[in-house]
């Protein structure tokens, strides 16, 4: 098995920087006709996307070859960072405001979205702090609680802008690197439980949000309204059929669809390349699946298979729910289609995410470890055997009801003394060994098999004797 650094995961890297051209041209194709009615460039906003994606992609190239471990070291600043950010936009004078909304920092021409940064940030410090608690995972006060403490702390500065798509985002990175850490599931599952209501009630009472929820059970009823880029939306996707008009022939393109460069760019892709343009896209978007859940199973160490798993999933989750809101299978939210909408916080801080995905792929194993850094600490058959050994000897005790049995002295005093010399001479039955919860379940399978042979091996002795 090899040991030092390699090369990057070179299938991944042809992935990203193909959704990152197509990206381009597709902003490209779907912005001319209004950047000319604008009294601009045709190749205007495609121009500043491909600006914003080279120094995407140099910043790329550094995540790739810098090791992830240096997150590991930083994770607790780039949080301070985060916070201090997302409590400086929401200054008045200092955030920058547009369509009733303050997420960004700077001026026109370059600004920066802390909520997208605050999501890369929370990926960082949730592997660092699942791995630094490892030993103490399944104690829910020292690990559920301060991780899901940060994580409603960003979710809710996030909210206050108010931008619910990326809090969502965020939310959804967060519990599924602590599924994948090995937490309890009961905790995340109440959280689940609460949150979702909260949310609805966060929709259902600001005015915008429940315009929106409106628009998406009953679109047809106000088509000239809130769910005008809806139903254009589903115009351009029904007009593309199987294999589309062509290469900036959309029609929806041209005025018809609000803003199609950006949240609604994927009708204006189906528009041009049809179908099986799409289904090319989301094999694309497959292969970026597969490859980053790849590097998680073959990570060297914990740390770097969380970081894998946060990094893949944000992805998966933008483009699900972007993809669904477009095709009327989820309420309009804002998330940008990743690595192909308009924006260049959003292609930066993706291509910065997957140079890291890169970065763990090049200390990856040959094949899967033995000791799987996910695996659960505890067997769970083992935990449930245990659990009904235990209620089932309280029941048999509750039956019997028998005054405990008097021993003399000396017998205590042989027992003890038998004890201490089994523990001087490191001759204690396996059954009276305490098991190292820092194992995984297969080394405690094998330590548990060892110690047995060995107490066979004792009693074989003393039967020759």
């Amino acid at each position: 098995m090899r040991t030092e650094r390699h090369q990057p995961d070179y299938i991944l890297m042809i992935a990203v920087l193909m959704l990152t051209g197509i990206g381009i041209v597709t902003v490209y194709s779907a912005s001319t006709v209004i950047e000319l009615h604008n009294g601009q460039s045709a190749a205007h906003m495609a121009i500043r996307q491909l600006g914003a994606s080279i120094f995407g992609l140099i910043v790329f190239y550094l995540a790739t070859y810098l090791s992830y471990h240096f997150w590991f070291k930083h994770a607790a600043k780039l949080l301070l960072l985060a916070v201090s950010l997302l409590l400086l936009v929401l200054v008045p004078g200092v955030g920058r405001s547009s369509l009733g909304a303050t997420r960004w920092l700077g001026t026109t021409s370059f600004h920066l979205q802390p909520s997208a940064v605050a999501i890369l940030v929370v990926i960082m410090y949730l592997s660092f702090l699942l791995t630094k608690k490892m030993n103490i995972l399944h104690d829910s006060r020292r690990t559920f609680r301060p991780a899901m403490l940060v994580v409603l702390m960003l979710t809710i500065l996030i909210l206050i802008e108010p931008d619910m798509g990326t809090s969502t985002t965020l939310f959804g990175t967060a519990l599924v690197v602590m599924f994948a850490s090995g937490l309890r599931m009961r905790p995340i599952i109440l959280t689940l439980a609460v949150m979702l209501p909260s949310a609805y009630l966060v929709a259902h009472f600001a005015s915008y949000r429940s315009s929106r929820l409106e628009s998406f059970f009953h679109p047809f009823q106000t088509a000239s309204g809130n769910s005008y880029q809806l139903i254009q939306g589903l115009t351009a996707i029904t007009n593309g059929g199987l294999t589309g008009r062509g290469f900036d022939l959309s029609i929806m393109a041209t005025g018809y669809l609000p803003e199609p460069y950006t949240d609604f760019i994927f009708a204006v892709f189906t528009e041009q390349w049809g179908w099986l343009g799409d289904a090319a896209l989301l094999a694309i978007f497959a292969v970026i699946t597969w490859r980053g859940f790849r590097i998680a199973r073959y990570a060297r160490d914990r740390f770097g298979a969380l970081m894998a798993v946060g990094l893949t999933s944000t992805i998966i989750i933008q483009a699900a729910i972007n993809l669904c809101a477009v095709t009327w299978l989820l309420p309009v939210t804002g998330i940008p289609l990743p690595f192909i909408s308009y924006g260049g916080t959003a292609i930066v801080i993706n291509l910065f995410g997957m140079g890291i995905l890169l970065s763990v792929s090049r200390e990856t194993a040959d094949v899967a470890l033995d000791h799987d850094a996910l695996a659960e600490i505890v067997s769970v058959d083992e935990f449930l055997a245990g659990r009904a050994q235990t209620a089932a000897g309280k029941s048999s005790l509750q039956k019997t009801q028998r005054p405990a049995k008097v021993t003399s002295l000396k017998t205590h005093r042989s027992t003890w003394n038998a004890t201490g010399s089994q523990k001087n001479s490191g001759q204690i039955p396996a059954s009276h060994t305490r098991r190292n919860l820092s194992l995984s379940w297969r080394d405690q399978q094998s330590m548990s098999n060892q110690q047995k042979d060995a107490e066979k091996r004792r009693n074989s002795k003393r039967d020759k004797r």
